[in-house]
């Protein structure tokens, strides 16, 4: 019989029976009676069902993040912490200065008239309680970036983004460690003492991580004849109420698919990525960033921070979607796809481009799963330059008609620098996501400059062949990629004036 889920809600300790790939919204609202998470879209584009998870960290402390529950699986609040708007409503009580039951989230908005019909107003109070929790500056910017998943319906933003603003001001002098943070946050009524009593292990005392299924301890490879699930943004959209006898393995229970290590593979060095690594953690990570200098910039061309925040990148590659965003990046980056065999473990690599077979067709065997990519550093002596452009329909927050990802590695310096490779990547079209090989293949040993960037892009442009749909026709998309390997250079390569050559 398979374990009970058990986890801490806001102050009690629950047991949650054994329905693990149950979205977690239903159980808060109809077994838990907490109703202030809403049920909204129910696809995680609205954020009105928010709540904070808190997580143990191997460590120590406990790390906090606003997540929508529509699209998250019961099973995750294993060894967790759940904190709903009402567990944050009792964080007031006693609070020096504070108004019963109004943290001074609650008050900002209040205020500054955020809230009007309060349909939202639960979810905008935990998105931005979330941000105060997370390690990092506290800015105007970053309390914009966390409420951007949160669907105002009475068209509040104006005066969402004041109370944003006065929180961003009045909690600017909060401290950067995790621990110390959580602690001035509580002193000042902000969140309510079971986060600290979690985090220190005191009222539910859980392993970090949680638990993996039938308590096993997160290694080994995850059960056959189980649909393998990842952060749920694809599969919760298609499938919002699970048939009651569905059950899934949720890999953000086995740490091994959450990890971003750096390692030695047949005597090169690569960055071995897990299946279950968010987009978030992804374009966060230290390793990351090391490897790619200033991909962190484009974590906001994906979709919000709450969706950010649970899509993993092997549901995005499962997802086979020809226009996959971390799907373009990934291929620009020459990753290599690793797939595991579920009944022993034993795996086999393939390069990412050729992992698409046709639309929405894998490379992928019945019992078979992705357990994550390898990402190869870049040769001793080369700079690597990285870029990713995408054009939609709206700035934020939507589907890419065209997007195009590049690596280029180069060597030496001057205006014009020597590029060594390139890898530029294409989605939207094609019934799959590309690598443009032939492009990629004609910048290796070329000058950076406007020549090389026109002959790039028309070299791109001859590897495609789009279709015509809601999003584009053919020859806009044919257009659109043209513009966007010119933009590459452009962004690459600012000291070589190939945007005044290309557009005086």
């Amino acid at each position: 019989m398979e374990k009970s889920v058990k986890f801490l809600a806001n102050d009690r300790i629950v047991d949650a029976g054994s329905r693990r790939a149950a979205p977690a919204l239903d159980f808060i609202r109809d077994e838990l009676g907490l109703k202030g998470a809403k049920e909204g879209c129910r696809e995680g584009d609205c954020g009105a069902c928010s709540v904070l998870v808190g997580t143990r960290l191997p460590g120590g402390g406990a790390e906090y993040r606003a997540v929508p529950s529509c699209l998250l699986a019961l099973g995750e609040l294993e060894g967790r912490h759940l904190v709903t708007i009402e567990g944050l409503a009792s964080a007031a009580k006693g609070a020096p200065g504070s108004v019963e039951g109004l943290t001074p989230v609650m008050k900002a908005l209040l205020e500054e008239n955020g809230s009007q019909c309060g349909f939202c107003s639960p979810g905008v109070v935990i998105s931005l309680t979330g941000w105060l929790l997370s390690a990092g500056q506290v800015d105007i910017e970053g309390a914009l970036t966390a409420v951007e998943g949160n669907l105002c319906r009475c068209t509040g933003y104006g005066a969402i983004r004041r109370a944003a603003a006065r929180l961003a001001k009045e909690f600017a002098g909060l401290p950067a460690s995790r621990e110390a943070r959580l602690a001035a946050l509580e002193k000042a009524g902000v969140v309510p003492p079971s986060l600290g009593q979690f985090s220190r292990g005191e009222l539910f005392e859980a392993s970090a991580g949680g638990a993996a299924p039938g308590g096993a301890s997160g290694a080994g490879v995850p059960a056959q004849g189980l649909t393998v699930l990842g952060g749920g943004t694809d599969f919760f959209v298609r499938n919002p109420d699970p048939e009651a006898g569905f059950e899934a393995e949720l890999l953000d229970l086995r740490p091994v698919y959450s990890r971003i290590d750096r390692t030695t593979r047949d005597g090169a060095a690569v960055l071995e990525v897990g299946a279950a690594v968010t987009v978030h953690d992804f374009f966060t990570s230290t390793e990351v960033r090391a490897l790619v200098p200033g991909i962190g910039a484009f974590e906001g061309e994906m979709a919000s921070s709450l969706i950010r925040g649970r899509a993993t990148l092997g549901g995005n590659v499962a997802n086979a979607s020809p226009i996959a965003d971390m799907t373009a990046i990934l291929i620009a980056l020459d990753a290599e796809l690793v797939v595991e065999k579920r009944a022993d473990g034993s795996r086999r690599t393939l390069p990412l481009a050729r992992f698409f077979l046709g639309y929405k067709k894998l490379d992928l065997a019945a019992g078979e799963l992705i357990a994550g990519f390898r990402i190869p550093m870049p040769a001793p002596g080369s700079t690597p330059r990285f870029n990713f452009e995408k054009v939609a329909k709206r700035r934020h927050l939507d589907i890419a008609s065209v997007n195009s990802a590049a690596l280029i590695l180069t060597e030496g310096g001057g205006s014009k620098p020597h590029i060594a490779s390139a890898a530029i990547s294409a989605g939207g079209v094609a019934a799959t996501p590309l690598l443009l090989s032939r492009t990629s293949a004609f910048l290796a040993g070329r000058t950076a400059d406007a020549a090389t960037a026109r002959e790039a892009a028309a070299i791109a442009v001859s590897e495609i062949a789009p279709i015509s749909d809601v999003r584009g026709s053919a020859e806009y998309r044919k257009r659109l990629l043209e513009r966007l390997v010119l933009g590459h250079f452009i962004r690459l390569f600012p000291e070589s004036g190939i945007a005044e050559e290309l557009f005086p």
